[in-house]
């Protein structure tokens, strides 16, 4: 009798002639003029995925859909070899048979769950299905159910735009080859209902002089694994699934009604008498004593971040995902003290929020007039990994300008840790020049730390600056 390791490996070869069988069915529907051409690939680079770190908050993400572009005007896309020396040549077409066989749906999927969770981001965990699904009163009301933690998860779409591939069996399931992709991504957020990232990645993967076993090539499903990776590089990537745009922000944004929210004095600008600096480019270690007075820790139930005093009278600013929502938190001064804050406004969106308490007695923080140049030297205060390093002072460089879902953010190398969201970005003069909210914290890459420009968090948030020095107000207007 046949053992059960010869009966697979029959059912291998079979399974292996039938690939090859529907690839050359497809090649046999072309004209007998058409000859087999090698495809060839293209030059990619192959870039370093910026690995997520384990304090980072993002949001699960998945590949949701998928959809490929056939061409019906030129649809060879390389060339079929057969045999010990790969000799026997036919042209593969790219249409819907050999698409599902060379990038299956289901490879694609799982590989891009795959290469998410090697790199450090959140996918989405298996939720239990009821065989039933009863009625709830909600539902009996006609109010519908409340949102579950699985309707913020990110859903992503890609398009394969473009496949080249050489592939050559040799024996019955043996494969050697190359193959390039082109793939166009989108990132939905459910909440927001609307795409909230863009962009185009490439990977190529080439085993010429490599035995794969197996009943179809994995070239073309290599080279998709390669334009993963390639997406996972992109910072603007890593910033659009991290927080302050997690699970619980979402939610929360979910719940507030279009535009800022302003439970104090709902269309009034908010008036913060602003002090900038006397003499702009002195040195920053003459006023950091005063600076570091008007940094607090921001303590609730979920943990704790940064803020810092803004005026005279008592107006905080910090990251609207460090207050998660709360209506009033306590906020610790470097010397201890610690007063109760309430939430007076705040932007889910652009995670800023405006806290009020009483009068602290402390120098506030300057907030400068123009933004700030690129080269620029800047600086991080806040109070990473709660009070153990309060108010601690990180040098950088002012990298660039960035545009995320059509908000603007600050990117700079400057340090930043788990604990310093809602803290000051510095000019050297200690004038304020953004708000920290995100840092990426890949190992060995630079410049990889967002700042929301302050001028974006005044207006979002309604305020109206009244400059001491020269004495005019300012209101302003930036996304």
């Amino acid at each position: 009798m046949m053992n059960k390791k010869n009966q697979q490996s029959i059912q291998r070869r079979v399974v292996s002639r039938s690939a090859v069988l529907m690839l050359l069915s497809c090649a046999f529907l072309m004209p007998v003029q058409v000859q087999a051409n090698e495809a060839v690939m293209p030059a990619v680079e192959v870039k370093m995925p910026l690995q997520l770190p384990p304090e980072a908050t993002a949001r699960p993400a998945y590949l949701a859909r998928s959809q490929r572009r056939f061409d019906a005007a030129s649809p060879i896309i390389g060339e079929l070899q057969g045999g010990l020396f790969c000799s026997r040549k036919n042209d593969i077409v790219w249409n819907q048979k050999s698409a599902e066989l060379l990038l299956p749906t289901n490879a694609m999927f799982a590989r891009f769950r795959r290469e998410l969770q090697q790199y450090g981001y959140p996918v989405p965990m298996p939720v239990a299905q009821p065989l039933f699904q009863e009625k709830t009163d909600a539902n009996a009301s006609g109010t519908g159910d409340k949102p579950r933690p699985q309707d913020f998860n990110l859903q992503v779409g890609v398009i394969v735009s473009q496949v080249q591939t050489n592939l050559c069996l040799k024996g019955t399931n043996t494969w050697t080859g190359e193959a390039y992709v082109r793939l166009e991504w989108q990132v939905f957020a459910p909440e927001q209902r609307k795409v909230i990232y863009r962009t185009t990645t490439e990977g190529v993967y080439r085993a010429r002089d490599k035995n794969f076993e197996g009943a179809v090539p994995p070239m073309p499903v290599e080279a998709f694994a390669v334009a993963v990776r390639n997406l996972l590089a992109d910072p603007q990537f890593a910033l659009a699934v991290q927080a302050p745009y997690d699970s619980v922000a979402a939610a929360a944004n979910a719940n507030l009604p279009q535009g800022t929210t302003d439970p104090v004095a709902p269309g009034s600008p908010v008036l913060i008498d602003n002090q900038p600096a006397e003499h702009p480019g002195s040195d920053i270690a003459k006023v950091m004593p005063e600076l570091r007075s008007a940094v607090v820790t921001v303590l609730t139930e979920r943990g704790s971040g940064t803020g810092f005093y803004i005026g005279s009278s008592g107006w905080l600013l910090t990251n609207y995902h460090v207050i998660g929502g709360a209506q009033s938190v306590r906020v610790r001064l470097p010397t201890g003290r610690e007063l109760v804050a309430q939430v007076a406004r705040a932007d889910a969106a652009r995670d800023i929020a405006l806290l009020k308490t009483e009068a602290p007695g402390v120098r506030p923080m300057p907030l400068r007039n123009g933004e700030p140049g690129v080269g620029e030297d800047v600086y991080a205060l806040g109070s990473p990994l709660g009070d153990a390093f309060n108010t601690t002072l990180t040098r950088g460089i002012l990298s660039g300008v960035r545009m995320v879902r059509d908000l603007e953010f600050l990117q700079s190398d400057v340090a930043i840790l788990p604990g310093s969201s809602g803290g000051p970005l510095l000019d050297k003069s200690g004038q304020v020049v953004g708000i920290t909210v995100a840092g990426l914290g890949a190992k060995g890459l630079a410049g990889m730390n967002f700042f929301i420009p302050v001028g974006s968090a005044i207006e979002r948030l309604h305020l109206q600056l009244q400059n001491q020095n020269q004495g005019q107000s300012q209101v302003s207007k930036k996304p």
